[in-house]
């Protein structure tokens, strides 16, 4: 009587058994499936990179949090770009942090030509360098590639590539971001009144350069010295182009007050043209503006010398004014004067003077620049041969 009872149990066991293994596999993709689900809404992100140049800091992070509307960001970069790996894993953090207010296309100007050019017409992008857009509440202010990172340029000497000294996105981006948003603009005024260039023209190098620092989200406003009792105080800087006339006692003391009020004034000299109190006022502060012109004699020939009065010569890297132009050439077309610094005027009044741009080697200062005399402009370039270059002036 005993066996029957015992096959029963047996048979009751085994139901049992697997009744507890579909409920113990049901129970564990049960808690996999919440696991995955709770990971994918509330997750933490790691960077583990040596020196954590995509990890946010806590103020960029603070900033995102406080946005109120969505940040568009366009970037223009190219696969060759040095930073491009950098800045895609660096905008996935700002998208991450941002928690979907941060939305991000990536253009390759090269292969996206109709979109690319879709929207450089719409930003009015003037430069072909590496950049992207910020969009804000129908603002927008550009950030390029320079500005990104300290690019090391030695290795291309020796047929190596530019290595990427030190990465700066976040500093770079962030900042333009907080500029964007708080709506501030900084203000440029363009002094007229004086046969400066015109802006109209659209083709005008002023009116180029007007679009390009206007993408630095940066006002760009006419201002006439006649005009004003003084500089107003919403203007940050003032920017004097190739004046024709000379100003005028009263403008001169308009300028001198905003400069004494650490005020902010970018000069470019016509050498062709008199404008002794504005000279003098360069004078002052150890800026002498030489009445010479730049020429070199560039050998056409094997006994045949041609004499050029348009300057080639590079940007300094020593200020931080041009860093990221050092040793960029460039082309200045026409008569070109030098410049001679003087640093004891500049430390009387508390400057450092700085060159910026310095004529290649070969060129000498002409003080007798009108005659065609070629046999006295030899001698005198064999006369004024030395190693120091001049400074040039515009």
């Amino acid at each position: 009587m005993a066996e029957p009872r015992t096959r029963r149990r047996t048979k009751i066991g085994r139901v049992r058994i697997g009744l507890n293994v579909v409920v113990q596999v049901v129970l564990i993709l049960f808690l996999a499936a919440m696991v995955n689900s709770l990971a994918f809404k509330h997750y933490k992100r790691w960077d583990f990179s040596r020196d954590q140049k995509y990890a946010l800091s806590d103020k960029t992070k603070r900033f995102l949090d406080t946005l109120k509307g969505k940040m568009r960001i366009t970037v223009f970069f190219s696969p060759n770009t040095p930073i491009t790996a950098d800045l895609q894993n660096l905008l996935t953090e700002y998208q991450y942090a941002g928690k979907g207010k941060i939305d991000v296309e990536q253009i390759d100007p090269e292969r996206s030509l109709s979109r690319a050019k879709e929207l450089f017409d719409k930003y009015k992008v003037v430069t072909d360098e590496s950049l992207l857009v910020l969009d804000y509440d129908g603002r927008n202010k550009t950030v390029k590639a320079s500005e990104m990172a300290d690019v090391d340029q030695s290795g291309m000497a020796i047929g190596e590539g530019p290595r990427v000294a030190a990465f700066k996105g976040e500093q770079a981006i962030t900042s333009a971001m907080i500029d964007l948003v708080e709506g501030k603009k900084k203000t440029l005024a363009y002094v007229m009144g004086h046969k400066e260039p015109a802006l109209s023209a659209p083709t005008s190098p002023v009116s180029l350069l007007k679009t390009f620092i206007e993408n630095e989200n940066i006002k760009f406003q006419e201002l006439n010295l006649l005009d004003q009792p003084a500089i107003p105080a919403d203007i940050n800087a003032v920017m004097i182009i190739g004046p024709q006339y000379d100003f005028s006692d009263r403008e001169m003391q308009v300028l001198r007050d905003f400069w004494d009020k650490q005020g902010r004034i970018v000069v470019f000299v016509d050498p062709a043209a008199n404008t002794p109190r504005l000279r003098a006022f360069l004078d002052e502060l150890g800026v002498k503006v030489n009445d010479d012109r730049l020429m070199v004699f560039v050998r056409t020939g094997i006994q045949e010398l041609a004499l050029t009065r348009d300057v080639q010569a590079h940007f300094l890297g020593d200020s931080p004014v041009t860093k990221r132009l050092a040793d960029v050439r460039a082309i200045f077309v026409g008569g070109t004067a030098s410049l001679t610094l003087d640093p004891n005027r500049g430390r009387a009044v508390n400057i450092r003077l700085e060159p910026l741009i310095q004529a290649e080697k070969g060129y000498f200062a002409e003080t007798d620049y009108n005659s065609d005399n070629q046999v006295k402009l030899q001698a005198d370039a064999q006369k004024a041969a030395t190693p120091k270059r001049p400074r040039m002036c515009r």
